[in-house]
């Protein structure tokens, strides 16, 4: 297994966590919205914000963050690809 695809793996692995996190935060909002009202110290819009700002960097990881993977693994030319005859 290549250095590239163990970092691939942690990446999915992050996205998994991002989802769970996003997960926890809808469901803490509809505990407080639920159960205990409007709070009048701390918006609830907070806890929907977080949550989709968590969704989307979840799914971006479980699709591998392609450009993250390309900033950390970029493409190199092998010797053979390179002209010499210049």
């Amino acid at each position: 297994m290549t250095p590239r695809e163990c970092f691939g793996i942690a990446i999915r692995i992050i996205g998994t966590l991002l989802l769970f996190v996003s997960v926890m935060y809808l469901y803490s909002f509809l505990v407080v919205l639920l159960f205990h009202g409007m709070p009048r110290t701390y918006p609830l819009a907070s806890y929907l914000g977080a949550s989709a700002v968590a969704l989307a960097a979840g799914l971006y990881f479980l699709r591998g963050a392609p450009h993250l993977l390309r900033f950390a693994y970029p493409a190199t030319k092998l010797p053979s690809d390179v002209n010499d005859d210049v």
